[in-house]
Order: structure tokens, then sequence, then C-alpha cells
């Protein structure tokens, strides 16, 4: 069963959100929930527990806003808060204009609640993502959503969801390292392609084509030979994904199962097998 990395609960808010190793303005994310008064009420729990961000800012803030705004605040300066609740508070209070309860612009309030800008950015673009993917990875990571971001700027958040749950498919475990590796991979879209359809062409391709190093390619026509090869490899990935009832096998997790079973010495059956494949090609040739 497919797993992923999980995010420790044991982390501070700043760790968890990669402020850890900057100069702080003040005592930092983690040290606000102590400061202010009233800090001790428990903080909203879940991203259903977070104010809504889509409701229409009016001219003048309602009684409900203003509630909704102190929800915010304990949201982000709580100490156990995630990534995506903070997300999806910031972005509540930026697009609602909650903050004119007590700053004249956004910035102030950032200021104040001692976030940086890029962080902020960063957060209010993971938190629709993370909303998407917790109901098929509950224990969702923050490396993975962080990791999926650059997909959420360039191709929009259905992209990365489907671009997760082909990782997921195809890999044993998935961790934000795995995800970062085909994301550098990704070409970019033409103006007229779906971005979702793409995605997931341009990742297939990724997960299941062998890597090409030049090895091979020597005189006597080799390129149509390892082209005819990936295609046969392909195939039989996909054979054995279907026997496995798994959605697909990688190309790396093929390479990696076939080596450890040629160099099992408890079962060599695959090492023998391989033996008898070789010497029937050579007495063919």
């Amino acid at each position: 069963m497919t797993t992923t990395d999980e995010t420790t609960t044991d982390e501070t808010t700043a760790d968890r959100f990669g402020l850890s190793d900057r100069p702080r303005r003040a005592s930092g994310l983690a040290g606000l929930a102590r400061k202010k008064k009233g800090s001790e009420a428990p903080a909203p729990e879940g991203l259903d527990a977070i104010p809504d961000p889509a409701i229409a800012y009016r001219d003048s803030l309602t009684d409900v806003d203003l509630v909704d705004l102190d929800l915010c605040e304990k949201a982000v300066r709580s100490h156990h808060a995630t990534f995506w609740e903070t997300g999806k508070a910031l972005d509540a209070v930026a697009l609602r204009h909650l903050y004119r309860a007590r700053y004249a612009t956004f910035d102030a309030l950032l200021e104040d609640w001692d976030v940086t800008l890029a962080d902020s950015s960063r957060m209010r673009r993971g938190w629709p993502l993370a909303a998407r993917l917790l109901p098929d990875v509950p224990k969702l990571s923050r490396s993975h959503v962080e990791a999926l971001l650059p997909v959420v700027k360039r191709y929009g958040v259905d992209a990365a969801v489907t671009l997760h749950a082909m990782l997921r498919e195809a890999l044993p475990k998935v961790t934000a390292k795995d995800i970062t590796a085909v994301v550098r991979e990704l070409p970019g879209l033409s103006e007229a392609a779906d971005p979702t359809d793409a995605i997931r062409h341009q990742a297939e391709k990724i997960l299941t084509e062998p890597e090409q190093d030049g090895e091979g390619q020597g005189a006597g026509g080799g390129d149509a030979d390892d082209t005819a090869l990936r295609q046969a490899v392909r195939q039989r990935a996909r054979q054995m994904a279907d026997e496995l009832k798994r959605g697909r096998m990688s190309h790396q997790e093929l390479t990696r199962t076939l080596t450890a079973a040629f160099a099992d010495t408890d079962d060599p059956r695959v090492y023998q097998a391989l033996i008898r494949w070789i010497k029937g090609r050579e007495s063919k040739g």
C-alpha cells in the first residue's frame, strides 16, 4: 500500500514553515502563542475550522468579520497550527480585508504577526492544494505540499493533485525528494494544452521511461533498438502492475526490484534464469 512521509507532531510552527534558520524580528511564530494575552484559548483545529476566504468583503467590517479575524489570528499564532491552516487563515485575512480592523495594510499585519510576505504567499498558495489532498492522504506532509507549489503556480491545483495521485500509484512510498525530481523534469506547456492532461502525460513518461545515459548507442542502429526496448519495458511494467493490482510501476522501482532479485543469494532463481536467458540468446546468435 502506498504511503507518504509524515509530518512529525513535535515540530514548532517555525520549524514546519521553514523559518527557524532565519533571523527573527521578534521571538518568531513559535513564541507568539505565549506572548499574546488570551492565547491559552484553544486554536481552531483543521481546515474546516478556519474562516472561509471566499466570502466577499464589505465596505465596513461586521461582527462576524471581527470574530473571524480573531480566529485567523489564533490559527496563525498557534504553536500547533499546520502549514495549510495558517495559509487559509492568512488568505481569509487578505482576501476579505479583515486586517482593516487593526492595521492599515495586510503587510502591516504580517509584520506584527511575524510572518514574511514570502512565507505568507507560499502558505496561501499551498492550502487549497492541501485541502484537495487531505481526504486521500490524511497524514499529508508539509514537504509534499511545498514540493508541489511550482506545479500549482505554473499549472494549477488540479494538475498538482493529479501528479501526486500518480506518484502514490507508481511508488511504494512517496517522498518530497521524489516529487521534486519529477517536477524538475516537467517541460513547459503550450498555450492550447490542458494543464491536467499535460501533467498526466508528461509524468507518465517520466515515471515509466528508462533513463537515457547514452550507453549502448554505438554504430549499427542502437537508437532504434533502444527505442524498441523502452517500449517493451513500458508494456511489461504495465502488465506487471495490472497483475499486482496496482495503478502503475515506475521504471525506477522496476530497476530496483530486478536488481534486488538478481543479487538475492537466498533466492537465486532470478540470477539463474538470467544466465539461462543469456546463454539462450548467445546460442541463437
